[in-house]
């Protein structure tokens, strides 16, 4: 019977922490450490509690093996993060599962407070499934499976349980009659399946209809509608007015749209047409956005600008494909991860030139994109009442702020980087290919440079010729690149990050494409000021920041950039664009009308919270309480055996052969076996055989005849033997005064 609750009990453990991992409507999810702690601590500290406990195990050993995995996690954790969660959760499973099925029918009322807890677990993480109606309908199927299997788990668990409970013995037998014992398990069984009946029929009546069926409306039309947008000007205009006396912070400044480059300065004016609209949150996503727009996806807060938000690292590459990304690349794998704690970056070199600088992210999409090189990420917070700006994180990043004339000085590859870099120095193109951008180098770049950043110069300076034509294209193929360098000679950032990063493997320097989002002062409009104002009015956590350190990224911000590896000063963004032709008047995608969602934050429907804090501070005043009644338990049966000991008979003499026991178990000396006489356990310490022999004949002999000589002879046995075994030293003192380790003869 232990056995199958048990099993039933881990099975409610594993089917809760398990959601993380598969259901779409749950954002963060676990890390290695998480992983290690849930799946592989928690569960071997339930079946070590259970199944090792005494008589399989000593007392001591079944304690060291609890406590064994319990010190490797949390110093294996302790290397990268806080070894306090995986210590406490370690200590808690073990405790719990013991008080469980170890220590008797005292601590059964813990299976009801258990599955309670675990209930309230289960109905939040629910809550997760009706997020949004894109996430209702995308965890549907989850969610009704996570449903079903919850009250199967809850049902069965719960009749193992009433089984047990029916038996009422630990070892699941007693001796009343077989008669009573299976009319008691009817009694209580019949009243559990009318518990669970009424808790289903709650359940489905009292619960809305599509608290877990979401039905969306099917577009009849079989085209994509586009929402309708409202003009957001007035409204944008009058909170600036409010905020800084009418002055727009880019009133007087244009862009390229798609980094460094070109006239930045206004050819338009005071920025009249530069157009913000909005468009409904709950229709946000229902539209693809128009040619003419260009539609609010992220927006960073930062005191350091430009921020070269990466969402994909092009290390490895394809002479069909081009530079794609490695599938192991841990930063490629930070975007997507999903974290239960702060990430931290445990292979940060010393690269020179870089600043420490923390970035704040309020996004429309889940990925997590960082600029180069991350340091620490956060969790990503989801709230849905801000939708679509649900998700958001923090980030520390040390970035790069070398100026040019800083990195002219930098050495070039010792004969140790260049085998150790060789994977990004070497490439494979087809013949053709290789000739085109070889007449390119022949044609621009006549006399390589010796120095490593005078050769990354060339590069970037081989473009002066080329047309920069804003846009992304997702074409990173070394034909498009070859045909780019030999007869276009025009392109969007793709073009210009892809060549550059060939030529700088032909020339011998390590080269990667990084793609993402560009968030810069010269990228914001003043459509773009004026849809932040609308943002941070409607979004209490942008109230925070000053306008001024505020960035809006649009579609038109999507961009693609090359890294080069400097020696000394690691991986460093450089922006090719910013040394072609800039685009012609008109063409610019960042001068598109800027589109954002019109927020209106509702509160979510009231749910019952669990005031943890208040639990935490009541487990510890109990904690607090139940060792000072330990304490005061240990000395006030001190008091009494040594009270009841000055008695001339029999009952004296056990109270000073027990209190003997406490005071050697309190100096530390190793208990006595249960079985073991006084005089097996003298075998263990010589000092104790005389006390043990006279004890013995006192009680097991023929006794003396003057009892108050038998207590005085008694008396100074015991003086002779706590004299001898007695420990010396602070530690043995300290020991003595704060040691529970008596109460076992208690």
């Amino acid at each position: 019977m232990k056995r199958s609750i048990f099993f039933s009990r881990m099975m409610l453990y594993l089917v809760a922490v398990s959601v993380p991992v598969f259901h779409p409507g749950v954002v963060i999810g676990y890390n290695a450490g998480a992983a290690m702690i849930w799946f592989g601590l928690v569960p071997l500290q339930m079946l070590t509690a259970c199944f090792a406990a005494p008589p399989r195990l000593r007392f001591g050993a079944w304690i060291t093996l609890g406590l064994l995995p319990v010190a490797v996690t949390g110093v294996f954790i302790g290397l990268h993060a806080s070894p306090i969660l995986p210590v406490s959760v370690g200590l808690a499973a073990f405790v719990l599962t013991a008080l469980l099925f170890y220590l008797g029918s005292r601590f059964r009322w813990l299976f009801i407070v258990e599955q309670a807890s675990l209930a309230i677990l289960y109905y939040r993480i629910l809550n997760f499934s009706r997020a949004s109606e894109f996430l209702a309908v995308q965890s549907a199927t989850a969610t009704q499976f996570i449903l079903g299997l919850l009250v199967f788990a809850f049902l069965l668990h719960g009749a193992i349980i009433t089984t047990y409970l029916g038996y009422g013995t630990r070892n699941g037998s007693d001796n009343s009659p077989w008669r009573d014992r299976w009319s008691r398990v009817l009694v209580e069984g019949t009243l559990f399946i009318c518990i669970a009946a009424i808790s289903l029929f709650s359940l489905a009546y009292l619960l809305p209809q599509d608290f877990l069926v979401h039905n969306p409306v099917t577009n009849l039309l079989g085209r994509q509608v586009e929402p309708p947008s409202r003009s957001l000007d007035d409204l944008a205009q009058e909170l600036l007015d409010h905020r800084n006396g009418g002055s727009d912070r880019n009133s007087s400044r244009s862009s390229d749209g798609d980094g460094h480059g070109g006239d930045t300065s206004d050819t338009r004016g005071d920025g009249d047409e530069y157009e913000l609209s909005g468009i409904p949150s709950e229709d946000w996503g229902t539209g693809s956005g128009g040619t003419d727009e260009q539609r609010a996806v992220l927006v960073v807060a930062s005191q350091f600008e430009p921020v070269y938000a990466a969402d994909g690292y092009r290390d490895r590459f394809d002479r069909e494909h081009g530079f794609v990304s490695v599938e192991d690349q841990a930063l490629n794998d930070l975007v997507h991860r999903r974290l239960a704690g702060t990430w931290q970056n445990t292979s940060i070199g010393r690269d020179r030139g870089r600043t420490s600088v923390e970035t704040a992210y309020y996004s429309t999409f889940p990925d997590r994109i960082l600029p180069y090189l991350p340091v620490s990420a956060e969790p990503t917070v989801y709230q849905t009442r801000y939708y679509p700006f649900s998700y958001s994180y923090r980030g520390v990043s040390r970035m790069q702020n070398s100026p040019p004339h800083v990195l002219r000085r930098a050495p070039d590859l010792s004969p140790e980087e260049q085998n150790r870099f060789s994977s990004w120095t070497g490439i494979e193109l087809e013949p053709e290919h290789r000739a085109a951008f070889e007449n390119h180098i022949d044609e621009h770049i006549p006399s390589v440079p010796e120095n490593l950043h005078e050769r990354i110069l060339a590069i970037l300076q081989s473009f002066r010729g080329f047309q920069y034509e804003l846009g992304f294209e997702d074409d990173f193929s070394p034909a498009h690149m070859a045909n780019f360098v030999s007869t276009t000679l025009s392109g969007d950032c793709v073009e210009f990050s892809n060549t550059a990063a060939i030529l700088g493997r032909m020339l011998g320097i390590p080269s990667r494409v990084v793609t993402g989002y560009l968030a810069a002062e010269s990228l914001q409009t003043p459509a773009h000021d004026r849809g932040l104002a609308v943002l941070q009015n409607s979004l209490p956590f942008l109230q925070e920041y000053s306008l001024d350190d505020l960035l809006l990224v649009t579609t038109s911000h999507r961009h693609a950039w090359v890294q080069f590896w400097i020696p000394g000063y690691g991986w460093t963004d450089f922006e090719p664009t910013s040394y072609a032709i800039p685009p012609e008047p008109g063409s610019d995608p960042n001068e598109r009308r800027v589109v954002i969602p019109i927020i209106d934050p509702r509160d979510p429907p009231p749910q019952t919270t669990i005031p943890w804090p208040e639990i935490a501070r009541g487990i510890l005043r109990l904690l607090v309480v139940f060792v000072s009644l330990l304490y005061l338990w240990r000395y006030g049966m001190e008091g009494y055996l040594a009270l009841r000991s000055r008695r001339p008979d029999r009952g004296g003499l056990r109270a000073r052969y027990r209190l003997l026991l406490m005071k050697l178990a309190a100096d530390g000396h190793r208990l006595k076996p249960r079985s073991a006489t006084i005089l097996e356990y003298s075998d263990t310490y010589p000092d104790l055989l005389r006390f043990a022999l006279r004890y013995d004949s006192a009680m097991y002999g023929r006794p003396l005849q003057d009892p108050s000589v038998l207590r005085e002879s008694m008396l100074t046995e015991y003086r002779i033997a706590r004299s001898a075994l007695k420990p010396r030293g602070f530690r043995a003192v300290f020991r003595r005064l704060f040691s529970l380790r008596g109460l076992h003869y208690a």
